[in-house]
Order: structure tokens, then sequence, then C-alpha cells
């Protein structure tokens, strides 16, 4: 059998919608992935809701290389580094539950040149309504979104795992580690994410626990500028369950042309 280039990484624990959502992305993309060739891991946190079984199911149907791996609910950041220690390919991408692949096609041709002086390609991301069939795409160059990125599975040796004593913002910290020069940008629609005051990305309480640890960690990296006011905004936004920051600065990116509307329907 023929080792993968690309590993995609799903990882999944008691949201069924979400990775039937993302199986069926992945499955739209499965004529390009094929030509790299690509596997698919799908690591599962004990899920209750049938998740581990919609999984198994997918890898018995499907041309894709499947893997589903199981381990105890300890967390996305012990689950993405139980991944790429078990992945194959060259590549990781990591498109968890909820998340959509996009157009890979850029990537794919990216991938089969093989230029070395690239550690990781970033394509540009969308965030997306709960329950809406729409999203806004950020043009910009300067967002780095662990779904719309690709990086050499090599560069955990370099920069080491996950840190798993981060909680929301691990992926962040990782990817502000790649030296810059080493990024190559691929100006096409790569991912969309939902955007929700559930996400535990969002939750004050995980913040306020990362951001005690980043000052003995990495004390130099900000991911919530100005995080009282972040926080303060965050706790507005669980109470009335709409992450109106988020699209009051998706419309001022409209006006001003720096984001698009993307119709997924």
């Amino acid at each position: 059998m023929t080792a993968p280039l690309l590993s995609i990484v799903t990882v999944v624990r008691n949201d069924l919608h979400g990775l039937k959502r993302t199986l069926r992305s992945i499955e739209t993309q499965l004529s390009a992935l094929k030509t790299l060739p690509t596997e698919l891991l799908i690591v599962d946190g004990a899920s209750g809701d049938g998740s581990l079984q919609v999984a198994e199911a997918f890898r018995d149907k499907r041309g894709l290389p499947v893997r589903v791996l199981q381990q105890p609910p300890q967390g996305v950041y012990p689950a993405m580094n139980l991944a790429w220690r078990q992945a194959r390919g060259q590549w990781l991408i990591f498109v968890n539950a909820g998340d959509l692949l996009a157009d890979v096609h850029p990537l794919t041709e990216a991938l089969q040149t093989n230029d070395a002086s690239v550690w990781a390609y970033q394509g540009r991301s969308a965030m997306q309504p709960p329950g809406l069939n729409w999203a806004v795409e950020v043009l910009s160059e300067q967002v780095h979104c662990h779904q719309a990125l690709a990086y050499r599975r090599e560069l955990h040796q370099r920069l080491g795992p996950y840190d798993e004593r981060l909680k929301v913002c691990s992926d962040t910290a990782f990817m502000r580690r790649i030296p810059p020069q080493q990024w190559q940008f691929l100006p096409a629609l790569l991912a969309v994410s939902t955007v929700s005051p559930s996400d535990l990305s969002r939750t004050p309480r995980a913040i306020r626990r990362d951001l005690q640890a980043l000052r003995q960690i990495q004390p130099d990296l900000s991911p919530w500028p100005r995080a009282r006011l972040s926080l303060a905004i965050l706790e507005i936004e669980r109470l009335l369950q709409v992450s109106w920051s988020v699209w009051i600065r998706a419309g001022l990116g409209l006006l001003r042309g720096s984001h698009r509307l993307v119709n997924l329907g």
C-alpha cells in the first residue's frame, strides 16, 4: 500500500451532527484527495451518541483509507497529539468534528510540488453562524487558523507536541513557533468553522486558565488581545447566546473588502 502524503485528522467527542457534517465535506473532496494519496484519522473520545459507529461506518464504506482511534476523554489536544503520533502522512491537517473541508485542489497541487523550503501551507478560512448556510470568508493572509493549515508532521519532532497544559490555545501556540519564512499562503478557501458562544475556545473560564498558564509557558504569546475586554465580551455573549462581536467585525470586514460572503448551500 502506498504511504499517504497527507493525513487528515478529525477529533470528535459526542458531536454526531458535527462529525457527519465534516465527513460529508471530506467526501465531496475525495477525487482530489485520492491523487495525493491521503488517509483519514478519526479520534473518538469515548463518545456515547453514536459518533464512533458513524466513524466506523465511514471507514468501511469509503475508498479513502480511514483509521479510527479511541482514547479516554482527555481533551482535544491529547487527541491531536495521539493523532500526529499515529499518522503516516508527511503532512497533517486537523479538520475536527463540525469543521468543513472546502476546496482542496490548491493544497493538493502544492503538496505534490514537494517544495522543501515550505513547512506549512495556510489557506483561507471562513466563519459560519450555527444553523445557517452562509459563511464569512477572511481574505487576509495574516489569519492563522488550524482548520486551514497543512504542515509537515516532522515539525512536531522540531517543535514538540501540542502543549496539553493549555485547553483552548495550544494550536495557536504551536503555529506561532513555525518560522514565518517557512509559511506559504494559498489564496483559496480551505476550511469553514462554526462560531458559537458555546465553543470551548470562547469559554471565559478556559481562557482564564490558559492566560495563567501562558505566563509560565510562553509569556510573549497574546492570543486574546486586550484580554480583560475580550473576556468581558465573551461573558456577555454567553449570556445572550450570540457571538455578536465576531459578526460585527465580519460586517465591518465586508464593508472594507477584507471579507466576503460565501454561500454554503
